[in-house]
């Protein structure tokens, strides 16, 4: 089964995904549901916030904001809000990167403003450099407000059998009794093509990562032999 490139990567996922990772919506909600206990304190949260966005994405967007300070602006066109934006050399040899930044457009070469929607370090540079806000280019989707509205419903419980309206059907307390089968359960989460394996491409072992055996009657040594 081939699923078009959009429904599992976040190169081609429109910018709808905010780098959420999931095959399908189900794995996104069962995600929140999980932590269905937790709604109260989260609309707690949410109610005595005072900061623009929530807590987890303020803490993030401070630690953006300071890693945009080691970086150096050059302007090349203010009116369509085109910038060149370097990166600091590190310690090690790395960075010193010259990515290239469309204001206007919401987008840098850098590609993590079109995958996230939050604005990357070189957005908050440039926005420093020529006094703009930088909570224009934030998403509703990360606002407090939404926030807010994700968790102001309310849960309500659920009365005994005894003030239940009679159906005309029979229910079912509890599931029936099914043996469980031996090995390992099969998932339901759809596969995409990166779950496909060559078929020519011989088995290889788990610890040494070589062809044509297994770790059961592998006799070179692992990393953790090493």
């Amino acid at each position: 089964m081939k699923l078009d490139a959009e429904k599992w990567t976040l190169l081609h996922d429109g910018g709808q995904r905010h780098g959420i990772m999931t095959t399908n919506i189900s794995e996104a909600l069962n995600s929140v549901l999980k932590k269905a206990r937790y709604f109260h304190q989260h609309r707690e949260e949410a109610e005595n916030c005072v900061y623009p966005f929530p807590t987890r994405i303020f803490d993030k967007f401070l630690r953006i904001e300071l890693k945009s300070r080691e970086h150096k602006v050059t302007t090349y066109n203010p009116q369509e809000g085109i910038y060149m934006v370097q990166s600091p050399i590190r310690v090690s040899g790395a960075g010193n990167n010259v990515y290239t930044l469309w204001l206007n457009n919401k987008f840098c070469s850098c590609g993590k403003w079109q995958t996230y929607t939050l604005p990357c370090s070189h957005v908050l540079a440039v926005c420093r450099e020529n006094g703009s806000i930088t909570d224009t280019y934030v998403p509703e989707i990360y606002s407090r407000q939404t926030y807010i509205k994700t968790y102001q419903a309310n849960f309500h419980l659920v009365f005994s059998e005894n003030f239940w309206r009679d159906v005309p059907f029979n229910l079912t307390f509890y599931p029936p009794n099914m043996k469980k089968e031996r090995g390992r359960k099969q998932g339901k989460r759809f596969q995409g093509e990166m779950d496909y394996r060559n078929p020519d491409s011989p088995p290889r072992c788990g610890r040494c990562r070589m062809p044509g055996h297994n770790r059961k009657n592998c006799n070179k040594p692992g990393p953790s032999n090493v």
